[in-house]
């Protein structure tokens, strides 16, 4: 079912257009300022039309359109004639379906005072198009008026969700173009309406808005069942025999095919956690109820009970699990619309695409001509580049080469992500199944691939998914992004290559400190730092500021691969891992999937491939050298894709000269390393407090560099005035989107719980604000209250509690730290482990120099900081040395001993621990662990038959946090060499963090040759043991950077307590 709006500025002249799409191909028109008299009241005779002509003025008009199968009223008002308000209701009922629509147009923009009770009086479906000629960052707009600030605040607080907030709808003669005609919708049936604005503007000065309503297009629900037991059975017969390595994947993939079945349920519209088990009991219950009432049978009647509540069971279990996977998706803030859309999708797949693909100015509908554009679309970059001639084993790092070891493909398994596999369908889930002897054999055909260099023809073939990029017109090929699904089998066998060179990169100290992203401790908030005391410092020795930030035009997508491997090598990344990575990246070829059709499939020559897990590293070793083409005094900061370039100085000229020099070189080094820049997307922008005398010219490649207010680097606004204003305004409008979206889910009767809903806040919402703490963290009062207020209004949603509860209360319900405040702690956090880093961090260069100096209110922050903790930095734990390990072997026993039940007493659990210990650990020595936090202090215990210690821990520390520094801390000074361990404590999530072991790491070592750790299932007792052999009695502390803010203050050591005092009730074994 679709909606076209349309501000067509006169209708009459336009008819012609209305044969084509997307009008052609729409079931309902809502167009403004039709220009319409009474006689002028025909336009196609395939819809019933509904009209409010214009009275005695030169503009105005409305008209809806529907189709002639469908039924319609006109829904009186009210309202008092009003030229700036023209409103036309309509009620209707198409196929079974029945809902509202309101056309608007408000030419000098609208009250919502006059209409709100309007809107909101209605108990089915509404939808609201219109010209509202509103401004307001909500939507995009740089400056908000009182008219529009009461709009929004109407529409936050109302159960309508706004559709279209990017993309403009109104270009003005000037050139300048707004977003004037929204699309609103009720909430409860938001999940199901996407839309988007087309690229033609049909001789009007607005542009149409196309909204779709899935509603009628739910394809039937199909869930698979797999036979875990027979797949793994089968496949440890094939991993045992002798399969060769080119037929292995294929055989693989035919156990799990032939293992698999799909059922279908019947049509309707189930929620999107809705399973087998909750599909199998619910027939169940029906069929034995229907029995009982036809029979009177008790028998049957106590079965109908008996899956009722199995049922129940299941459905609750089966909501928790999908909404907890929901929570860890948003963990990414960035992942909050994909978090959408994969809830959206749940009942159509098909609600993104669209059945018009625009193609040389015909409209192509067939799925396989549409999948091949695509295809073609996708591999027009690939061009294949004249070769060099290259020397993979000159001078072998041996390191890098070593023959892969079991614990290596563990810890690769571990990392991969359960996500949709590639062509060959072997999912992560199948070789986190895999048994000890099985994983024995896959190690053995990942060491013959890097022996023998020979990459299987499926690890190289990728399946894209076209995805439409937001609010985009979908009729057009260049409105989709590719998302690549590669075999797991080739991303297992990426991870092991990237955890060796990573490791090579940072103990070598390949990697210049300005190259940030997708290697250890140099994460996108200390790129952001690094420009933000740069400007501090040129304003303060009153100097100018010239920035430049650089596009690269498809930046994966047109990597010059003999060039990259050539930087490799350069790097120190030699032998057999090259030549490997080399074959991978060569002859690559793809297929795209759309409407359930594949393509053709497409060679691929040229660029890093999507998909990869290997492609960040490898683009990171590509710009490794971009410092070369920076002129003297010139510095920059490198993010992925993202380049700034800065200069700071006294002179302007110099500063124009310098800069225009670098430009020079990085045209001669991008056509060097066959890269293009766009100059038009580029752009430069004064951030000095002086003003200029006159603005340089920079140009690129001949081109001049466009001269902005503001230069946007990862996320973040730089501007030369009211910089934390700017970036507030920025986060804020991101801040509403997300609030206006959230109400889709929070709506929903199937969706989350409260507690899911807190936390989705608090991860995509909240978290705007965290990002950029080292910068948010010297926002004024006034600015603070405002994010204070973004939080309140997010969580008024979350809880669906009106918006005249006080924020006091609202704050308690929820359980929240205030915004302005977890602010400011998350800002000392960070300062503090850049101090605990010390030379690891990349505020020192190779020479171990700073390269970022704090700013001077940051300082004083820090200092006052030490000065309330009545400490100083020398306790600050150090970050310990980065050394490799790969000799780890983890497994993990849940509820495997009897003395994990929570229902037994704290007397029988002793006598069974004891028993179990006796039995099973006799020749381990015994440690626990715990942590408590309260608001005065946290503080760490650790126990074992020789020694103990209790150390008391600022409380900005979190108890995650200090759990995980109570293990670090036991196993560094508990453990007995030369003597295994059982390790007891009742953090899971520190040890699911613990259980990703990876040269990325800061490790330390104990001498012991095995650790047994228990953890509790929860507050009372244990749950679950879980049991690292390690050779060379070399045992790895974990990953510090899953760990987040483990490297912290440690305050007053010498606080003992008694360890009771600090454990939970009822924890016996401690």
């Amino acid at each position: 079912m679709t909606f076209v709006q349309w501000n067509c500025r006169g209708i009459k002249n336009k008819k012609i257009w209305l044969k084509v799409p997307p009008f052609s191909t729409s079931e309902f028109w809502v167009f403004q300022e039709t220009f319409l008299k009474h006689e002028d009241h025909r336009l196609c005779s395939s819809k019933n039309y509904f009209y409010f002509d214009r009275h005695g003025r030169p503009g105005g008009g409305l008209l809806t359109a529907i189709p002639k199968n469908a039924s319609g009223r006109i829904i009186p008002t009210g309202f008092s004639h009003n030229f700036n308000q023209e409103i036309l209701a309509v009620e209707v009922h198409f196929q079974d379906f029945h809902f509202i629509i309101i056309n608007l147009y408000a030419p000098q923009g609208l009250n919502i005072e006059n209409v709100k009770y309007f809107f909101d009086s209605f108990s089915i479906p509404v939808f609201i198009f219109g010209d509202f000629n509103l401004h307001h960052p909500l939507w995009g707009s740089n400056r908000s008026s009182p008219l529009s600030n009461d709009f929004v605040e109407w529409l936050q607080n109302s159960s309508f969700i706004l559709l279209n907030s990017s993309n403009p709808t109104y270009a003005a003669y000037t050139g300048s173009a707004s977003l004037l005609d929204l699309s609103i919708c009720s909430a409860s049936i938001s999940h199901a309406v996407d839309c988007y604005v087309s690229d033609s503007n049909f001789e009007s000065d607005h542009y149409p808005v196309i909204i779709t309503w899935s509603i009628l297009d739910h394809t039937p629900k199909k869930i698979k069942s797999l036979d875990w037991n027979r797949i793994m059975s089968n496949s440890a017969t094939v991993l045992t025999t002798n399969t060769r390595l080119h037929d292995l994947t294929s055989k693989i993939s035919k156990v799990i095919r032939d293992n698999t079945k799909f059922i279908t349920l019947p049509a309707k519209n189930y929620p999107p956690w809705w399973n087998l088990s909750c599909h199998n009991f619910q027939k169940l219950k029906i069929l034995f109820r229907k029995r009982a009432l036809r029979l009177i049978s008790e028998s049957d009647w106590m079965k109908h009970k008996k899956y009722a509540a199995k049922l129940r069971f299941h459905i609750k279990k089966a909501s928790r699990n999908y909404w907890d996977k929901i929570c860890n998706i948003t963990k990414n803030p960035r992942m909050f619309y994909s978090m959408l859309n994969r809830i959206y999708n749940h009942t159509n797949q098909e609600i993104n695409t669209v059945n018009l693909i625009l193609h040389n100015n015909h409209y192509i509908s067939n799925p396989v001509q549409q999948s091949n554009l695509f295809a073609d679309f996708f591999s027009a970059n690939s061009v294949k580049h004249e070769p060099i001639p290259l020397d993979y084993c000159e001078d072998s790092n041996s390191h890098l080469n070593i023959p892969i070891h079991l614990q290596e493909v563990r810890q690769a398994i571990q990392k991969t992500r359960n996500s949709t596999p590639g062509a060959d369908g072997i999912t992560a889930n199948w070789f986190k199944r895999l048994s000890n002897t099985d994983l024995t054999c896959i190690t053995s055909f990942f060491q013959e691939v890097f022996t023998t260099s020979y990459i299987p023809e499926e690890w190289k073939h990728s399946i894209i998914v076209p995805i439409p990029k937001p609010n985009k017109d979908k009729t057009k090929i260049n409105s989709y992004r590719p998302i690549a699904l590669t075999s797991v089998f080739s991303k297992v066998f990426e991870r092991i290559l990237i955890q060796r060179i990573t490791h090579h990169l940072l103990t070598e100290k390949k990697i210049p400190p300005s190259v940030n992203g997708f290697l250890p401790l140099r994460d996108n908030q200390l790129a952001v730092y690094k420009i933000h005391t740069a400007i501090s410092e040129a304003h303060s020795h009153k100097k100018y500021f010239i920035g430049i930030s650089l596009d690269i035009k498809s930046a994966y997508d047109t990597v010059y691969i003999d060039g990259l491997i050539f930087k490799c090598l350069q790097l120190g990344i030699t032998g057999n891992i090259t030549k490997i990575l080399h074959n991978f990246l060569q002859n690559r070829t793809l297929q795209v999937r759309w409407r359930h059709t594949l393509s053709g499939t497409k060679p691929v020559q040229k660029g890093l491939p999507q998909g990869s897990v290997v492609s960040p590293i490898l683009f990171v070793c590509f710009l490794s050298d971009f410092s070369e083409t920076l002129d003297e005094g010139v510095e920059y900061s490198i993010f992925a894709d993202d380049i700034f370039i800065f200069c700071a100085h006294t002179s302007l000229d110099h500063i124009s000269k310098k800069l225009q020099n670098t430009m020079e070189n990085v045209y001669k080094w991008c056509n060097y390393w066959k890269l293009n820049i766009s100059p038009e997307k580029c752009s430069i922008a004064d951030l000095s407090k002086k003003k200029l005398p006159s603005i340089p010219r920079i140009t690129y490649a001949g081109f001049p560099l466009p001269w902005k207010q503001t230069i946007k680097y990862l996320g973040i606004n730089f501007s030369k005035i009211n910089q934390n204003g700017i970036i507030l305004k920025n986060i804020r409008s991101k801040a509403l989107r997300k609030i206006n979206a959230l109400k889709s889910i929070a709506y929903k009767n199937y969706g989350p719980r409260t507690k899911d809903l807190i936390t989705i806040v608090n991860n995509s919402i909240c978290s705007l604000f965290y990002y950029s703490c080292s910068i948010t963290n010297k926002f004024s009062e006034t600015q603070y209250k405002a994010c204070n207020t973004i939080q309140t209004m997010a969580l008024r949603v979350a809880l669906g509690l009106p918006k005249w509860t006080p924020n006091i209360v609202l704050m308690k319900i929820a359980g929240q730290e205030v915004l302005s405040e977890k602010i400011k702690r998350l800002a000392a956090q960070f300062f503090i482990r850049q101090l605990a880093n010390g030379v690891h961090s990349p505020i020192y260069d190779q020479n171990y120099n700073p390269s970022i100096k704090l700013i001077k209110r940051d300082e004083v922050m820090l200092a006052n900081l030490f000065t309330e903790l009545d400490t100083s930095t020398d306790h600050i734990i150090a970050f310990p040395d980065t050394i490799i390990s790969r000799s780890n072997l983890c497994e993990i026993f849940l509820s495997d001993f009897s003395f994990q039940n929570k229902a037994h007493p704290a007397f029988l659990i002793k006598d069974l621990f004891e028993e179990v210990v006796c039995k099973e650990f006799q020749d381990y020595h015994i440690i626990a662990t715990d942590a408590s936090k309260s608001h005065s202090f946290t503080s760490i215990a650790g126990i074992s038959n020789l020694q103990s210690f209790v150390y008391r821990i600022h409380p900005i520390n979190s108890i995650f946090t200090a759990e995980a520094l109570a293990i670090c801390q036991a196993l560094d000074e508990l453990s007995v060499t030369d003597k295994n361990l059982l390790l007891l404590t009742d953090s899971y999530s520190v040890l699911q963090a613990l259980k990703c072991l990876t040269i990325k790491s800061p490790k330390n070592f104990v001498p012991v040759e095995s650790v047994a750790i228990g953890i509790k299932s929860n507050d009372s007792h244990l749950s679950t043991l879980r049991q690292l052999n390690l050779t060379n009695k070399s045992f790895d502390i974990g990953k510090f950077e899953s760990l987040q803010g483990l490297i912290t203050a440690v305050v007053s050591p010498h606080q003992q307590m008694k360890l009771k005092d600090l454990c939970h009730d009822k924890q016996g074994l401690i």
